[in-house]
């Protein structure tokens, strides 16, 4: 019964998204081109560093190594296995849908069992310091104070929310470390042998994820678009602008936030250059990345497909999520002056010089990224032979 009402709700979605096409395909294709555009020069080049790099050091056996340094860390804190730890670093610093496709291959690779997934996801799937610097502090703001302010609100938040869900489904029997890594072994001659073979199933793997990605994207775009000539935007902001006001918040903020639920760099975009208090368009940017969007729960669907990994914690806990980085941006707003901050015009315009700058950038961001970790990996292990 339950498979049927979820068959005919997608009928239902699909027609609408057809029939809408049909009679209104100025705005869809219009719609469609902003969604190419974002994905292929900015989430594109920005995303596919990490995609490869973290394919290759799963299928390289990097993970396991890393996994037995960092369980006196992991294990504590958030209840999993240190080779969760990995999916922290990279998932803490690239971006939606980064960590959600690392966890799913560590559980695939079963260094995470299911339990264990599930609370991953649950706060180490976030926006990246790329989109919350470069995007929308600099491309929207023009500032870097407000992209260090959002930034911090989102991972004190995502860190917070993953120690509140230590202790779901505590009752799934944890694995120990040794465990994990005696459940695969690979010899190392062969992995160097074969690096060539590895590279390409990295680079195959990781080019499918990403169109499924674009194919997200776009579609959200289009569905947004549709949802604005059809006036349902607007319905629900006269239904919402009550709550706004009896939290002073101004009315004009509302529009861009529920397209900020729906995708949070179009959402982003519209909080930015609406005229409102600035410390009100932090708050609510910061609560809108931290949810991540319709478009990224989609993609993490599409990625998590095909495993055991339930969505419905990973949905609560964005929501969680979104509340305390909204929150923490309030507390931090509090004590830092941004009044003298205004936003720019110069919101991105993609073009190929600045995807090869995203690029570059996201190459670099993920090798500090995992030099980082080898390098908390090495004062641990220091740690423990003084020990």
């Amino acid at each position: 019964m339950k498979g049927d009402k979820t068959k005919a709700l997608s009928i239902v979605f699909v027609l609408f998204l057809v029939i809408s096409i049909i009679i209104f395909p100025k705005n869809s294709l219009a719609a469609a081109k902003s969604g190419i555009n974002l994905w292929l020069f900015t989430v594109f080049p920005a995303l596919l560093p990490f995609f490869i790099g973290s394919e290759m050091l799963v299928q390289l056996g990097f993970v396991k190594m890393l996994g037995k340094f960092l369980e006196p860390i992991m294990r504590p804190i958030f209840n999993v296995s240190g080779n969760g730890g990995f999916a922290m670093a990279v998932g803490y610093t690239s971006g939606y849908p980064v960590g959600a496709q690392i966890i799913k291959r560590l559980w695939e690779e079963k260094l995470l069992n299911t339990a264990e997934a599930e609370r991953l996801m649950t706060f180490c799937n976030n926006s990246g310091p790329l989109f919350m610097l470069g995007v929308v502090a600099m491309g929207m703001f023009n500032s870097s104070t407000i992209g260090y302010i959002i930034m911090l609100s989102n991972y004190l938040a995502a860190i917070t929310t993953g120690i509140i869900f230590r202790n779901y489904n505590i009752e799934n029997k944890n694995l120990k470390s040794s465990e994990y890594h005696n459940i695969r072994q690979s010899n190392p001659d062969d992995l160097i042998a074969n690096f060539g073979e590895i590279l390409g199933s990295a680079v195959k793997y990781s080019m499918n994820t990403m169109i499924m990605i674009g194919g997200y994207i776009i579609t959200f775009s289009v569905l947004i678009e549709f949802l604005k000539v059809y006036g349902l935007i607007d319905a629900i902001e006269k239904v919402i602008t009550p709550i706004f006001e009896a939290i002073g918040f101004n009315k004009n903020l509302i529009a861009g936030y529920l397209s900020g639920l729906m995708e949070i760099t179009i959402g982003s975009n519209m909080i930015s250059q609406a005229t409102a208090p600035l410390y009100q368009k932090v708050i609510l940017i910061s609560s809108i990345l931290a949810w991540g969007g319709l478009s990224t729960h989609g993609q993490v669907i599409g990625v998590i497909n095909n495993t055991k990994i339930n969505y419905l914690p990973y949905l609560i806990a964005k929501a969680i999520h979104s509340l305390f980085a909204a929150l923490f941006s309030f507390v931090f707003l509090k004590f830092i002056n941004i009044d003298n901050i205004t936003a720019t015009e110069a919101f991105y315009q993609g073009n190929m010089k600045s995807m090869i700058s995203i690029f570059e950038i996201s190459s670099l961001m993920f090798i500090i990224s995992l030099l980082s970790v080898i390098f908390l990996v090495i004062l641990i292990s220091m740690t423990n032979k003084e020990a």
